[in-house]
């Protein structure tokens, strides 16, 4: 039976159910190595944009209600708080949305150093919690930093060109494919999709079927 579950997380770091998924999947896998202590996880992000039009900062409640409309984004807004908070997520929504790629950019090149879900962590709490402009490649490099990895350097990447030809190329791939529609996505072992940010009661039951099924 193999041993090791691989987790491709696709996700944009505006997404506030990318964040709750994020939450579930961390309560899921905790779950699941209660009962499966043989059992071990590895987890990749990989890139989506849902507004790679945005050019400029905007403000962020404005761009949510230029997109679902006052009335949607009234009822939205609520049932979102109240469902990151029940996830340990303080949800804002002050600050500006912006372009997400520079901040995919950092991920991808945290993930030689293993750094990938500290440094995705660092960066939601940027914009979800502390209503900071996620393309300031200042905040960048901070979070960069928090989660462990020299700032200097995270500053020199976001000022090059480095990895956009990668993160350009990832993000290709995530958009033309026939199976996702939205974020958060997750791919298992290279075969099992999910869809949305599920319950973990949900994701340790597909835990369960996939080593199940590894195993056959």
């Amino acid at each position: 039976m193999s041993n090791l579950i691989r987790i491709k997380a696709i996700v944009d770091t505006v997404c506030p159910w990318c964040f709750i998924g994020k939450r579930r999947m961390e309560k899921a896998m905790n779950q699941f190595k209660s009962t499966h202590p043989d059992v071990n996880f590895q987890v990749t992000y990989s890139p989506y944009q849902l507004n790679p039009q945005i050019k400029e900062p905007k403000d962020k409640t404005q761009h949510y209600i230029s997109k679902f409309g006052e009335a949607r984004f009234k009822v939205m807004n609520p049932q979102v708080t109240a469902t990151a908070a029940a996830e340990g997520i303080k949800l804002k929504f002050g600050g500006v949305t912006s372009n997400t790629f520079d901040s995919h950019r950092l991920i991808w090149w945290a993930n030689q150093f293993h750094k990938q879900d500290q440094v995705v962590e660092k960066i939601m709490e940027l914009y979800f919690e502390k209503n900071e402009d996620l393309s300031d490649h200042e905040n960048l490099a901070t979070c960069a930093e928090q989660a462990g990895l020299d700032k200097e350097k995270a500053l020199a990447l976001l000022n090059s060109d480095e990895g956009v030809t990668e993160v350009k190329e990832l993000l290709r791939q995530n958009i033309v494919s026939d199976q996702i529609s939205g974020v958060p996505y997750y791919v298992i072992n290279d075969k099992y999709g999910i869809s949305g940010a599920q319950e973990p009661e949900t994701l340790v039951n597909v835990f369960e079927q996939v080593i199940e099924a590894e195993s056959a």
